[in-house]
């Protein structure tokens, strides 16, 4: 048990947790909390793709949306878009997110959320779904994880060796790190050349089945729409925009927000950025989301977002949720936001990605 859990599990004991609580629903507090999920475990517990997007059980799930319901304001884009304008939000405010349009956001949240009245956004990279493609990072994942070699050697985007031998989580991670760091990465040639290195078969037959079973549809997407909830943008392929030339930016941005209007009816007003990293005060994505209409965009794993003066509205924040979050830690996670892990966007930029790089050549 962590020094968080140990604290939450101390304010819950104590009474402090409670007391934090009544205080916080009868006080402004300068801050919204938006939480972060991504896909639910399979039922038989086994994950022949990217286990690190696998958040809650649906029972921790229910649990935490019933705790949320009782103490807050539920939020969703439209209030957002407002706060970016200058509104204020409701008391105690709080949002629910959802990335990357996976199948279980429609079987297991949707009913869970319907049940108990809350509204929550979803994020969807739109391109996997019209395409009937997986997402690359469960790609990457399932080749790696079904390789029979005890390495893999790659020569693109730069020579690296993978280490197999042992549990293969590392060398998954900097494999798939190579995708979000790399400037103008291509794509396919990547993945062909993981699929070589680690001799796995690949086509798309096997894409599109995967995909019926990783991803909704569209039709999933509108049902969605119509139960009342926000869908919104998470781009086109999912690449980090920092990565990606003024044309491939453009596309992803545009794209995604096209998709989204011929599918829903409207565009997306709203963009929850890949991986979450946030985007600098001089960087031209800023310029590229008001150009393409977007009013807010969202980061992941920075923490709350202080709400008593103005807003930044391509740095809305938003915090992820774990798989083992207590009832005490989600609530400690929720009243004193501040208390909530984060991720190393929040450290200075150059030391970031002074570690990414490190990390992404040398083998694991």
């Amino acid at each position: 048990m962590n020094q968080r859990h140990r604290f939450a599990r101390l304010l819950q004991r104590s009474g402090s947790l409670a007391a934090i609580l009544k205080l916080r629903a009868w006080s402004p507090i300068p801050w919204l909390t938006i939480l972060t999920y991504h896909q639910f475990p399979s039922e038989d517990g086994v994950e022949p793709f990217d286990d690190g997007v696998v958040d809650v059980t649906p029972q921790e799930f229910e649990r935490q949306i019933v705790c949320v319901k009782k103490h807050f304001n539920v939020v969703g884009v439209p209030e957002l878009c407002a706060f970016a304008n200058g509104r204020s939000l409701p008391k105690n405010p709080v949002a629910i997110a959802f990335d990357d349009g996976y199948r279980s956001n429609y079987d297991t949240a949707l009913p869970i959320l319907k049940k108990h009245g809350c509204k929550a956004m979803f994020f969807v990279a739109t391109s996997f779904i019209t395409e009937r493609r997986i997402h690359w990072w469960d790609r990457i994942a399932y080749v790696m994880k079904m390789s029979r070699r005890r390495e893999l050697r790659l020569e693109y985007p730069v020579p690296l060796c993978l280490d197999l031998t042992g549990a293969r989580c590392g060398a998954i991670r900097t494999a798939q790190r190579l995708v979000k760091i790399h400037p103008s990465l291509e794509l396919p040639r990547f993945l062909a050349e993981l699929n070589r290195a680690a001799d796995v078969a690949w086509s798309p037959e096997l894409d599109r089945r995967f995909s019926d079973r990783l991803l909704m549809t569209w039709d999933h997407v509108r049902a969605l729409q119509k139960a009342g909830m926000d869908v919104q943008s998470h781009t086109r392929t999912h690449r980090v925009l920092q990565t990606l030339t003024h044309g491939e930016l453009q596309d992803e941005l545009d794209g995604s927000r096209d998709d989204l209007r011929r599918e829903l009816g409207a565009p997306a007003r709203a963009l929850a950025y890949p991986t979450g990293k946030p985007v600098g005060r001089t960087s031209p994505v800023r310029a590229a989301l008001e150009k393409s209409g977007y009013e807010i965009g969202l980061t992941n794993g920075t923490g709350p977002t202080p709400i008593g003066g103005g807003v930044d509205r391509f740095d809305i924040r938003r915090q992820s949720i774990d798989r083992d979050v207590s009832k005490a830690l989600l609530l400690t996670i929720l009243a004193l936001p501040r208390l909530a892990p984060r991720h190393p966007w929040d450290l200075p930029a150059n030391l970031v990605a002074e570690a990414e790089t490190s990390r992404a050549s040398t083998p694991q």
